[in-house]
This record gives structure tokens, C-alpha cells and sequence, in this order.
């Protein structure tokens, strides 16, 4: 019986790592061909370095639900809560009450993240729906020119938002599936703007291992339509045409001249601006709980993680929840998200030193959460803490409530 299940287990695994392995060649990144304005800096980009700052919307990157970014962002097999709306939402397959969630994030260069998002089972629960809405808020910033670095005096402001619907449906006792709607929108320096439209999806499958169970998952984040910014202040004025010095007598005075040449008015064309694409990822994830006992459970979790604008990432994590009383759970977490696309040396290759802390532990994380049933209810506190190396710290904060 054991060895009919470890092939199932493998065969899923199977499964899953064909689906995502067509998604990444299907993208192109799996050959390391990234596309955009990247095919500007080919040139010029070392090897394993990123294209960050080359998509649009990256804020979508920035993880919501302390309990995922406390396990070190090795959440999407995991996932089995409100948070799972962002993380993989086949995890709302899971919920067995309404819940609803705020998070707010304290962010590096004093951004500040928020998101709050519901869901709830319908029919016999076979079904979950949800919604969510997530705003960055970016304070004023200075404006600088090739000529005047230090700042002009004069500042612009900027803000990003999304905002969708969800889709939960278990297909079976063993497999869920999740999709993600958004509607997308940037923001910035008085109304220049643009949209897009993306989708997230993903599915769970869980099964047990020497009894105790183990959770295969994918997903893919922000698969969606490009940004093209928009605005007011991309418009600027033409003025006539230069016709080349050849202008007759009685210009543009046909009373006294029939042979005068009109001159063109004066218009108004908007500037060109690129195509920016939105920071796809695929992820593939497996999490097995190590020990289940009646008041403990200690689960661990491994993902990797495939994103069109940075090299491969790759994240572990582990949580160890305890039950004090049938009403009251705290958790403690860990976990480390491992990127590539950054320097751990003091200084580049032409001798210039880096600014902030040294990255070598970036993406390091710890938190922890308490959770208590109070009249009918069940109310969820997180923390987690998450180490961004030459940025220094984010500090996450999440609640969320049951009912």
C-alpha cells in the first residue's frame, strides 16, 4: 500500500514538472531569454544579474501574509488560507468558513503596502469565491535630471493598485484549483498612467507519505497584457512643418495668391513610450508535514521559483505549531528565500563599493503567529521579518478573521 502511494506521489510530481517546465519554455526563460527593453541591455548585463526595474507593475512581486513570508516565501504547497488568494489561489480550495484578511507592509525606501482581501465557501464548499484589492503608496519624491542630480526642487508623486476576483473549485479529495482575475493600474507624475489586465493560477495536490501528508503544488503570478504609459504630461506641441524655405509671396493668403502653399496649424502628439511587460513567475512546490500529533504539527516546505525578470530563486521553509488549549495555536516560522541576481562582494568589477548591508543572508526570514477561537470565530495574528540585504528589512503585518 505504502509503495502504491509513494508512486502516486511521484507520478503527480511528474505531472506537475512537465506542466511548469512548458510554461518556462513557453516564456522563454527557461533559455534565459529575457524580453522587453532587455533586448537593449543584453550587451551590458553580467552574468546572473537581474532585469529588475525593466517590468511594469513589480509591486505585484512584493509577497502579502506574514505566514508566507516568514517560511521564507516556500508557501504555495503550503497554503491554505486567506493569504493563499495571493500566494497559489487553488489554496482557498481549503478554507472552510469565510475569512478575511488586512496586511500591511512596511517597506523599504518608506513604501508602504497594503492589502486586504475575502473569500468564502459557497454551495456545499466545493466552490470558494474571493476578492482583493492591494495599494502601494508612495511619498512624494524629488525630481532629478542629468543636470541637476541632487534634485531640481520640485517633487512628483506616484501610486499602484490592483484589484481582482477569485476562483476556487476542488476538483476532488486530492486536487484543487485556483484561478485569479486583476485588473492592474500604475500611476505616477500627474495622470501618466497605464492598465493592464493579468491573471495568477494555480493547483494543490495532497496525498500521504509513511502517514503523514505531503502537498505537490504550481503556480503562475501575473500572466497578463503589457503596460503602455498614457498621460497629459507626455503630450507636447508640433509646430509647422518646415517646408524648406519655399514659400511663395501671399503665404497661406489665397484672396491674393492662388498658388500659395497652406502652412500646417500647430498640434499636439503624445510622446513615445515602451511596452512594458508584467513580472511573470512560475513556481513549482512540495510541503510534508514531519510530525502531526494531537498538539503539534511541524511541517517543512521547499519551492522554486521562475521569474521572467530575475534568475532562478529557490526558497525553504519550516513552521512548528503548537496547540496551548482547543481555542488557542501560536506558530514560530523560518525560512530563506535564496536569490541570484545580486552581488555578495563588497564592490562591483570597476572598484565602486555597494551601499547597505551585506546581502550574503538576504532573503533570511523569522516570524511567528498566534490564532484564537472566540465566539465562533477565529481571529489570526502574524508577524514575520524578512532580511533584504542592501535594502535592508521588511517588516510584515497580517490579520486576519474567521467567521
Amino acid at each position: 500500500m505504502l509503495r502504491k502511494i509513494a508512486i502516486r506521489a511521484l507520478l503527480t510530481a511528474c505531472v506537475f514538472v512537465s506542466f511548469v517546465s512548458q510554461s518556462l519554455l513557453g516564456q522563454g526563460v527557461a533559455r534565459q531569454e529575457y524580453t522587453g527593453l532587455d533586448k537593449y541591455l543584453e550587451q551590458g548585463r553580467p552574468d546572473a544579474s537581474s532585469f529588475v526595474g525593466v517590468r511594469a507593475a513589480e509591486f505585484l512581486t512584493i509577497p502579502v501574509g506574514a505566514r508566507g513570508i516568514a517560511l521564507g516565501s516556500a508557501y504555495s504547497a503550503v497554503a491554505d488560507d486567506i493569504s493563499s488568494i495571493w500566494w497559489n489561489p487553488a489554496g482557498l480550495g481549503f478554507l472552510e468558513k469565510r475569512e478575511v484578511m488586512l496586511t500591511v507592509v512596511d517597506y523599504t525606501l518608506d513604501l508602504t503596502y497594503s492589502y486586504v482581501a475575502g473569500a468564502s465557501p459557497i454551495g456545499d464548499g466545493q466552490v470558494v469565491i474571493g476578492g482583493f484589492f492591494g495599494y502601494l503608496n508612495i511619498p512624494d519624491m524629488e525630481i532629478t535630471t542629468i543636470t541637476s542630480p541632487n534634485g531640481t526642487g520640485r517633487t512628483f508623486n506616484a501610486y499602484d493598485f490592483q484589484m481582482g476576483g477569485s476562483l476556487a473549485y476542488n476538483l476532488s479529495d486530492r486536487f484543487t484549483a485556483g484561478l485569479n482575475m486583476k485588473y492592474v493600474h500604475q500611476d505616477m507624475f500627474s495622470n501618466i498612467a497605464g492598465n493592464a489586465f493579468a491573471i495568477d493560477a494555480g493547483g494543490i495536490y495532497h496525498t500521504e507519505v509513511a502517514d503523514h501528508e505531503v502537498k505537490f503544488a504550481f503556480s503562475i503570478q501575473n500572466l497578463g497584457t503589457n503596460i503602455t504609459m498614457r498621460g497629459p504630461n507626455l503630450i507636447y506641441d508640433v509646430g509647422p512643418e518646415d517646408l524648406g524655405g519655399n514659400i511663395p509671396d501671399g503665404y497661406g493668403d489665397y484672396s491674393t495668391d492662388p498658388t500659395a502653399i497652406s502652412k500646417r496649424a500647430g498640434r499636439q502628439v503624445y510622446r513615445a513610450t515602451h511596452t512594458y511587460r508584467l513580472p511573470t513567475v512560475v513556481k513549482l512546490a512540495v510541503a510534508y508535514n514531519l510530525l502531526t500529533s494531537e498538539s503539534t504539527n511541524w511541517l517543512a516546505s521547499a519551492e522554486l521559483w521562475r521569474p521572467s525578470n530575475v534568475p532562478i530563486s529557490y526558497s525553504t521553509g519550516t513552521e512548528l505549531n503548537y496547540h496551548f488549549t482547543p481555542f488557542l495555536t501560536g506558530a514560530l516560522r523560518a525560512g530563506w528565500m535564496i536569490q541570484t541576481d545580486e552581488y555578495t562582494v563588497k564592490q562591483d568589477q570597476f572598484g565602486y563599493a555597494y551601499l547597505g548591508d551585506d546581502p550574503t543572508f538576504r532573503g533570511i526570514s523569522v516570524g511567528g503567529g498566534i490564532q484564537q477561537v472566540y465566539g465562533g470565530r477565529h481571529w489570526d495574528f502574524s508577524y514575520a521579518y524578512r532580511n533584504m540585504g542592501r535594502l535592508n528589512a521588511n517588516n510584515y503585518f497580517t490579520l486576519s478573521v474567521g467567521f
